[in-house]
């Protein structure tokens, strides 16, 4: 875990400056500027739509970048790896586009009668797609390399101050909204190219499209273990995104209402995706060696950590959620419930930690196609039968069902088939402190000024929660980063 502790807190502090900026985004500057209509075009219909897109255009390219990188690093095949890489997205693009195009006519009867603001931007979703699908596969190959930092950096903190330029750009009427639609559309193709600056002189960026290395790997094996990926990344990426789109079309205003609630949520996330990223190709290591060991190691301990991390940010969300949304247009209060539910589903998620990788990479990756398929079943006829009945908050119901029950399936094969399972005597230790916690900082007198109120409940939960830690010894690693802070501090 010494490679996982030292990059993950170099990544974290670009993650957290995200959240910073994120904060600002989502919580004063989209609501001040953009109607829930608009937001529910930009962040609910078109980032949806192309996140859609880009997972099937990769054609499992990403996922095969971690699978595979075992088998080519430092070897002279590497740059053909690649290559090959780089021409199955290429073909993947060129397949979503074709498709995407026959069929607008079912987009056309779905949004034509409350959400027709989309129509006049549907052809913006391709160069969206596009710019994506180049930024991931590059992300994907970097990360590969365990080279997270910078990729964090374009990801979590570039990416949205370009969104921010963009956005102030709009609200001082400098630029028109459709103008600010396009730059919102292509702001991967922004990070994308910061990343390939950065990248230039590096050892392992380099290209060389002739795809001769089946002495090392047959390109069979790639393509067959990336066609099974895209099916499950394309439709885990539907099942996750579908309640942004079925909801639009019953309403865009309450698509960006929900689409705020998704953005107050993805904190909870952040410390998950940096761990995954650094757990990815150790995981595929370990696979190569079959050393099931290590790989319950790092299992137990990475559920531990996002457990931690992600009680500690449920709990600042709930005791401040109030406030937060009290800041906000009324229009945008309905979404407290709807944060809710879903960091009921998001700490499910984080408890269970990294199970859905330990399959994608073993031997049994097709497991998760045929679960993700029964998922995505599932998302679409909750959210068919809630959405009209409960409106945003069907479909946050909807998203907490579905992603309860994958995860529990998920636990399940992992504990049966390897017979690993992620939880601890601390795992339970921590949840405890953390509603005890959240309970008492939930009952502290309201006070007037909110930026103050919100400052004191933070406070006073940090502190009660890292006293908890350090004197229960809950996390050794946890301890050992502050006892280290503590000393540099002084």
């Amino acid at each position: 875990m010494g490679i996982v502790i030292r990059q993950s807190i170099k990544s974290t502090v670009w993650a957290y400056v995200g959240v910073a900026l994120g904060t600002i985004t989502t919580l004063w500057l989209y609501p001040k500027f953009l109607t829930p209509t608009e937001l529910g075009l930009t962040t609910g219909v078109l980032l949806s739509l192309a996140s859609i897109l880009a997972q099937i255009a990769m054609l499992g390219t990403g996922n095969s970048s971690f699978y595979f990188v075992a088998h080519f690093n430092n070897h002279k095949s590497q740059p053909k790896f690649f290559g090959y890489l780089i021409k199955l997205a290429l073909i993947g693009l060129g397949l979503v586009s074709i498709i995407y195009i026959c069929f607008k006519p079912l987009f056309i009867q779905w949004y034509s009668a409350k959400s027709a603001l989309f129509l006049d931007y549907y052809w913006l979703v391709i160069p969206f797609t596009i710019c994506m699908v180049f930024y991931n596969l590059t992300e994907a190959y970097t990360r590969s390399q365990k080279d997270i930092v910078f990729t964090n950096f374009t990801r979590e903190v570039m990416l949205r101050v370009f969104n921010i330029a963009a956005l102030l750009l709009f609200a001082f009427h400098i630029i028109p909204f459709n103008l600010f639609v396009w730059l919102f559309a292509l702001s991967y193709g922004f990070i994308f190219l910061l990343l390939v600056i950065n990248n230039r002189n590096k050892s392992f960026w380099q290209i060389n499209f002739k795809s001769n290395f089946d002495d090392i790997i047959s390109k069979g094996e790639i393509f067959k273990y990336g066609f099974f990926n895209v099916l499950a990344g394309g439709a885990w990426t539907i099942a996750n995104s579908i309640d942004s789109l079925m909801l639009a079309g019953y309403s865009l205003s309450d698509a960006g209402v929900y689409r705020l609630a998704f953005f107050i949520c993805s904190v909870v996330q952040m410390p998950q995706r940096t761990i995954t990223q650094i757990l990815l190709p150790l995981l595929g290591e370990h696979w190569k060696e079959n050393n099931l060991q290590k790989i319950g190691e790092l299992y137990k301990k990475s559920s531990l950590q996002l457990v931690i991390a992600s009680g500690f940010l449920v709990m600042l969300l709930f005791i401040n959620i109030d406030t937060f949304l009290g800041q906000l247009p009324t229009a945008y209060h309905a979404a407290k419930w709807v944060v809710v539910l879903m960091c009921f589903s998001k700490l499910i998620d984080m408890a269970t930690s990294i199970n859905g990788e330990i399959i994608q990479t073993s031997k049994f990756y097709k497991f998760n196609l045929y679960l993700i398929v029964a998922l995505l079943f599932f998302t679409i006829v909750a959210n068919y039968f809630l959405i009209p009945i409960y409106g945003l908050i069907g479909a946050a119901i909807a998203t907490t069902l579905t992603n309860v029950f994958f995860n529990v399936v998920k636990y399940l094969y992992v504990y049966f088939k390897f017979n690993m399972q992620p939880f601890t005597r601390e795992t339970a230790l921590v949840l405890t402190l953390t509603i005890i916690i959240g309970s008492i900082c939930f009952f502290i007198p309201l006070i007037k000024i909110w930026w103050l109120d919100i400052a004191i409940r933070t406070f006073v939960a940090s502190v009660l929660f890292v006293l908890s830690l350090t004197t229960l010894k809950i996390s050794p690693e946890i301890n050992q980063l502050i006892s280290k802070g503590w000393k540099k501090f002084y």
